[in-house]
């Protein structure tokens, strides 16, 4: 019988480490430094205006009734003082360009970095001659790689999404279960408390472009010991869905099978069905806290919905949660 890696590694006394999922963290110890960013900010500090991290305020998940009540406050996640969302892959996301405008922006900037200069090409009868370094084929072959790669890593890429908009029409028609969905107020203090970021998207690829000058000459080839900077692959969304006004929490594989917050808490990889397919995502965990507003859509039986929700929140212990009506006239 053949011997298994597992089992080759077990005999060499190799012990798979395989962390809990994260407790939720409680004190006010300082975040780890993102490097990445810091240097961006550093060199470029016009960066800021296009990097925009949300700290405070509320940020809005448009769902539905059955997540909210058996997956976000399911009764585990209410009995440990939690409430939990889903970062899913954004390779299963509705925008094609997920995590490919910033990476061609780079190749982009690549290309500019070395225009006007020569490299050297042998012929087929063993001469040198002087070619543009962008037609060398080895540098062709270069930025055939650099897009191959960056189609594999959208795998690795994982997003919770969030709208700045609490009562919009179209994310209640995609999103909020034709209206009859929920649209979830979240303390975006909380959620950064936990070790996330939270981050707008930029929906015009000329800022996008101009974004990714700025990171390759700051911080391209940067790489810190430890996993921790935004992934601002993740925020270049096509203008086309500038109504859903998103911002998210951006998180990427590391280790294989995990994400790591800036607290370093491992969240574990799971699968489940989205979309039709088979999905990756990994569970964000927040306080209960942070949820603080609950929008009901506008085609609900509004003062049913309203009657039961309180009712709920009032018994898992959530009374401070603020009920709203959405005033959108939807049908």
């Amino acid at each position: 019988m053949a011997t298994s890696s597992a089992q080759i590694l077990e005999r060499e006394g190799w012990i798979p480490y395989e962390p809990d999922s994260p407790s939720l963290y409680v004190g006010n110890e300082p975040l780890l430094e993102d490097v990445k960013l810091k240097k961006l900010f550093s060199k470029h500090p016009e960066s800021k205006d296009i990097v925009k991290l949300i700290n405070t305020g509320l940020v809005y998940h448009y769902s539905t009734w059955d997540v909210l009540f058996r997956g976000i406050l399911s009764s585990d996640n209410v009995n440990n003082g939690r409430a939990v969302l889903r970062a899913y892959s954004v390779n299963y996301m509705n925008d094609a360009l997920e995590g490919l405008t910033i990476p061609r922006g780079l190749s982009k900037s690549e290309d500019r970095s070395i225009e006007g200069k020569n490299a050297v090409l042998v012929t087929e009868d063993g001469k040198e001659v002087l070619c543009p370094a962008t037609e060398h084929p080895s540098y062709k072959r270069w930025k055939e790689m650099e897009e191959i790669n960056a189609r594999q890593n959208k795998q690795k890429l994982f997003s919770v999404s969030f709208s700045k908009v609490s009562d919009s029409v179209p994310m209640w028609n995609y999103y909020g279960h034709d209206g009859h969905g929920l649209s979830i107020g979240f303390d975006a203090h909380h959620i950064v408390n936990q070790g996330y970021d939270i981050i707008e998207c930029i929906y015009n690829k000329t800022v996008s472009d101009q974004l990714a000058d700025y990171i390759f000459d700051s911080c391209y080839w940067i790489s810190e010991p430890e996993p921790i900077s935004i992934d601002l692959d993740i925020i270049s969304k096509d203008p086309h869905f500038e109504y859903e006004k998103e911002c998210r929490i951006p998180l990427r594989q590391h280790y294989g099978n995990y994400c790591i917050t800036k607290r370093n808490q491992f969240l574990p990889i799971m699968y489940d069905i989205k979309r039709g397919v088979i999905s990756p995502f990994v569970e964000v965990f927040v306080p209960l806290e942070a949820i603080q507003e609950i929008w009901i859509g506008p085609t609900n039986d509004i003062d049913l919905a309203v009657d039961s929700l309180r009712g709920w929140l009032e018994s898992i212990g959530m009374s401070w949660v603020r009920i709203k009506k959405s005033s959108a006239p939807l049908k």
